[in-house]
């Protein structure tokens, strides 16, 4: 199963399309900031599932959401946690108590992957240029296992 994640797209439809075209994921994520983005594309990609959490300029959604995909947990919010365990370890009690293998997030535009206490923490960062650079992510899950990565949308072909 592959899972493209995305984030803060701020109405850049196109580069959230090319992703899809040239990876054409069973599910699509948008974790926010332009949800409407995701859904406009929808149709388009009829293979496709898609999920998403209501950003700070979004008018409908739940503002956080957990799901189970192929025996993978995975919780997805905005903004709810963006920080690091260093800068805030208090915050991991809240997470270990969400029980997920993986904590998606968004809103900083800054793409962020790290491990602790076995939670895999991601953030694709914006899929707009805002920080002058469009990433996202991509979770493969085969077998109870997963993969994550950061991907550059401007290196894909």
């Amino acid at each position: 199963m592959r899972i493209l994640v995305f984030s803060d797209s701020h109405g850049d439809m196109e580069s959230i399309e090319k992703a899809m075209n040239r990876f054409y994921p069973d599910i699509a994520i948008h974790l926010g900031d332009g949800i409407e983005d995701l859904l406009n594309l929808s149709k388009n990609f009829p293979l496709s599932t898609f999920f998403y959490v209501r950003g700070d300029v979004d008018n409908f959604g739940d503002s956080h959401k957990k799901e189970l995909f192929d025996n993978v947990s995975v919780y997805m919010t905005h903004h709810e946690y963006q920080f690091t365990i260093e800068q805030n370890p208090e915050k991991i009690i809240e997470v270990l108590k969400l029980d997920s293998q993986i904590v998606l997030f968004g809103n900083t535009h800054t793409p962020t992957l790290f491990v602790s206490n076995g939670i895999t923490f991601m953030n694709p960062g914006s899929i707009s240029k805002v920080n002058g650079f469009r990433t996202f992510g991509m979770i493969d899950v085969i077998d109870n296992e997963y993969l994550c990565k950061l991907m550059f949308a401007d290196l894909i072909n």
